[in-house]
């Protein structure tokens, strides 16, 4: 083999070996951050694991000894006639959602196949629990307690199973619009600027669909 031949293989090994660097360098950057990512991802979780075990062992807490804990004293309307009772209701919810918020950071969006089928599980459980009416009342009290992103999907889910119920369009476009979720036993509840409020929204609905 001659000399030019030699050279030409070498040539050519070189821009093979560039080519390969060029591909696995960037792939190896990539898997690099995204390692990074999910080391991060799984430390805040940890934290947040750490610090929602001690606010459910509070919650229990305050459960058994009636504790002032989400803000409902005894003098609150929305307590009605068993003051005790209804708060030990309030406070049992909020343990409830706690616990869905934890399924749905675990779960909720993941690809892996395991934690969809988990997710769907909690999610199916979570709707059940939305059709009932003391429920949506507890989480107008707890809802400013949890995760923003949580909440919204709370929210899109209280939608879902309003419409699922045969609830008035203007009535989800009121709550949809001020966050609220008014109805007539819980009326009284409400102060003077959130009645307005929703009542507008529902006004404005009404002059929408005109």
């Amino acid at each position: 083999m001659t000399s030019p031949d030699l050279q030409f293989i070498k040539d050519i090994a070189q821009i093979v070996n560039y080519l390969a660097l060029s591909v696995t360098g960037p792939l190896a950057l990539f898997g690099f951050l995204r390692a990074k990512k999910q080391e991060r991802a799984d430390r805040e979780y940890r934290i947040y694991d750490e610090l929602d075990n001690k606010f459910l062992e509070y919650q229990k807490l305050a459960l058994q000894h009636d504790l002032e804990l989400i803000e409902v004293p005894d003098y609150d309307p929305r307590l009605g006639s068993s003051k005790l009772r209804k708060k030990q209701e309030l406070v049992a919810n909020g343990i409830a959602f706690s616990l869905f918020q934890r399924a749905y950071l675990m779960f909720h969006g993941q690809s892996d196949q395991f934690k969809q089928r988990q997710w769907r599980g909690w999610e199916q459980s979570l709707m059940n629990l939305l059709r009932r009416y003391s429920v949506r009342d507890a989480w107008m009290v707890c809802r400013p307690h949890y995760d923003v992103k949580f909440q919204d999907y709370i929210d899109a889910c209280l939608v879902a199973t309003m419409r699922d119920m045969g609830a008035e369009p203007c009535e989800i476009y009121a709550f949809r619009k001020t966050g609220l979720l008014v109805r007539e036993e819980t009326w009284h509840l409400f102060n003077k600027d959130e009645q307005e409020a929703w009542e507008r929204a529902k006004g404005d609905y009404g002059k929408k669909a005109a």
